[in-house]
């Protein structure tokens, strides 16, 4: 097609010269309305080689992000993303896109947002408001976006804590990492942590266990809730009790009791578990040197 042949070659010159996408990027900008789907994406392909485009002409792009077509609603918010300014600028109405009825441009709103820690803290709130979101891949994206700004994670923690139980393993995931680097946060909002050890879906259990051993302090003021998932009828649950009991060895000790009945389960996994966890605490080992020994055999 002599038609695409021209696009193409103007699509290459232009490519070419950034500073060329800046000068006529209001015609450019244009032509992501164009009925034609090969034009629209060569547009695209061409603003987003220039991040000074995005700010330069940024309330013609803003204006996109109210058009009827998703498509174009998604790329005035990828072009919005390429300039941090312009994100700062024009974070009201990104943020309005949060409620957009399209999942990708709800997720593409939170990327976008994702560019500047600073709108995420200010518009947090919103964010926040995307945990419930009906499509995983929204609430998934929120979670990683308020990770941004660890003021904010530290501002919502009790909410983020208490999503532990979401049905996505996916979102479970990504909740763990970002709260998971704040044993802070871990600590003050343990006992909504802990409330998850008795979900009767054991991957929520298992979850629960993940992000309270990345608080030490935490593990060692609610030992006797884990200790009682070493009876948790899911195997990866248990063993997930056990390397969360390891990372403190005071409640090794205060707890070993428990541990050391462990070393006559049936199954040599528990038992091994159980010793080296009991490796944790030397005052443990003593306490308990006789069980441990009768174990050589």
């Amino acid at each position: 097609d002599p038609e695409v042949a021209v696009r193409q070659a103007a699509l290459r010159i232009l490519s070419e010269s950034p500073d060329a996408v800046s000068q006529h990027g209001a015609a450019i900008i244009h032509r992501l309305e164009h009925q034609d789907r090969s034009v629209r994406e060569a547009a695209l392909e061409l603003l987003m080689v220039s991040s000074a485009t995005a700010l330069q002409h940024d309330a013609a792009i803003v204006e996109l992000l109210e058009h009827s077509d998703r498509s174009i609603r998604k790329a005035a918010l990828d072009l919005l993303s390429k300039s941090i300014d312009a994100v700062k600028k024009h974070s009201p109405a990104i943020m309005r896109k949060l409620d957009d009825p399209e999942v990708v441009v709800r997720q593409t709103a939170l990327t976008t947002m994702g560019k500047s820690p600073e709108v995420v803290l200010q518009n947090s709130a919103a964010i926040v408001c995307k945990f419930d979101d009906p499509h995983a891949f929204v609430r998934k994206t929120a979670f990683t976006i308020l990770g941004k700004s660890p003021d904010a994670v530290l501002e919502h923690a009790a909410t983020i804590a208490s999503k532990l139980d979401d049905p996505e393993v996916d979102v479970r995931e990504a909740l763990l990492a970002i709260l998971g680097k704040s044993p802070d946060a871990v600590l003050q909002h343990a006992p909504v942590i802990v409330q998850r050890l008795k979900h009767r879906d054991g991957s929520v259990r298992e979850a629960a266990l993940c992000l309270l051993r990345k608080s030490p302090s935490a593990v060692s003021q609610h030992g006797a809730a884990i200790v009682s998932k070493l009876d948790d009828l899911e195997g990866s649950v248990c063993q997930a009790a056990f390397s969360t009991l390891k990372t403190s060895s005071s409640a090794v000790l205060q707890h070993s009791p428990a541990i050391v009945r462990k070393l006559d389960h049936p199954a040599g996994v528990v038992r091994e578990a159980a010793l080296t966890v009991l490796r944790k605490s030397p005052d443990a080992v003593l306490q308990h040197g006789t069980a441990i020994v009768s174990k050589l055999d």
